[in-house]
């Protein structure tokens, strides 16, 4: 409490000029840092993989893209593509619209940087709205022609579009075209189970870091301990397992991580708001006027997406309909229920 008091008291004694700085800086805060605009969608986008020891994020783009251009013999210029390098994944991202132009990324094998040959692996990302699928069984080093020259599927709807190996695994991820992901494929005759491809924490096994893969490892000459990740261990030494993901104690990627997959962005929402040059629809109230005005698709509309005002408005619709049916059926009970009893005086007094 003293402490307070004599800060506030400290405050007071500041110049005005401090305190409208103070007050300025107050309510300021730091905004997070936007990433980098999307690629444009309709490109096709190339993947270039180093090799192990390379860590792209410290050479610059400009050598890069020249080194590009230097590897398909300056058949395009920098007009032709764009060049992104993924600092977390260890990876350059290369996108083009034309066709000539991504087949010939394709073929990159290694690019001269520095004066140095350094290898790498190219091949085609997966296009968006498509379904991914996991094989495993495959001999490792199977190139990505051998795959899809072997790869068959029997489902109707699915084709494959494209099929590669997930580093020096024997594991495949094939991406298919269609509605339905096939439940096994084919290769050279042989029946693969196949399964649905959930995105995971990508963790290195060489130096245990969150990001990249083995293949792209930029330190292989690391010493780590795979159980509890210490860095340079003794022999002998307190071994506790520790996941890196979620600070478990369990190993890395176990089955029983809970934050092993990736958290998926969900869908955006789709804007209910109309713009003020549209015209707006009435409102259906349960009468046989309305139900005219109202277009089609809203006649069509199922319960569950109505809102509760229309269904109060609905109800209310029906419950004053239902009364008005009630009243006249009374009515007509009592009408009849009239005309009977005057029958009946009738015949009494004039008949008998």
């Amino acid at each position: 409490m003293e402490k307070a008091v004599k800060a506030n008291e400290k405050f007071e004694s500041d110049p005005p000029a401090e305190k409208q700085k103070r007050k300025a800086t107050q309510g300021f805060k730091r905004r997070k840092r936007r990433g980098p605009p999307p690629l444009p969608k309709e490109d096709i986008k190339i993947i270039l993989k180093p090799h192990k020891g390379l860590l792209v994020k410290n050479i610059l783009g400009l050598e890069l893209s020249r080194a590009v251009i230097d590897a398909c013999q300056r058949s395009f210029n920098g007009n032709d593509f764009l060049l992104r390098v993924h600092p977390e994944s260890n990876i350059v991202i290369l996108s083009t619209p034309s066709m000539e132009v991504a087949s010939r990324l394709r073929g990159i094998s290694q690019l001269k940087i520095r004066g140095q040959i350094h290898a790498f692996i190219a091949y085609v990302a997966d296009p968006e709205g498509v379904l991914r699928g996991i094989v495993h069984g495959i001999p490792a080093g199977t190139s990505q022609d051998e795959l899809m020259e072997n790869l068959r599927v029997r489902t109707q709807g699915v084709n494959i579009e494209r099929a590669r190996m997930l580093g020096s695994s024997k594991t495949a991820i094939i991406t298919f075209t269609g509605n339905v992901l096939p439940r096994s494929v084919y290769i050279m005759g042989a029946e693969l189970i196949c399964y649905p491809c959930k995105p995971t924490v990508q963790v290195c096994k060489i130096c245990l870091q969150t990001g990249h893969r083995t293949d792209v490892c930029p330190t292989p000459n690391v010493n780590v301990c795979l159980k509890c990740g210490a860095r340079e261990p003794m022999q002998g030494h307190n071994c506790i397992p520790k996941c890196v993901i979620c600070d478990g104690e369990h190993r890395t990627g176990d089955i029983l991580c809970k934050k092993k997959l990736k958290n998926v962005a969900p869908p955006k929402k789709l804007r209910t708001d109309q713009p003020k040059d549209s015209v707006s629809q009435p409102e259906y109230t349960g009468d046989a006027k309305s139900s005219e005005k109202l277009s089609p698709l809203r006649m069509n509309m199922p319960r569950w997406f109505s809102s509760d005002r229309m269904e109060q408005r609905q109800s209310r619709s029906r419950s004053r309909s239902r009364s008005r049916s009630q009243s006249r059926s009374r009515s007509r009970s009592r009408s009849r229920r009239d005309r009977h009893h005057t029958y009946t005086t009738y015949r009494q007094q004039y008949l008998h």
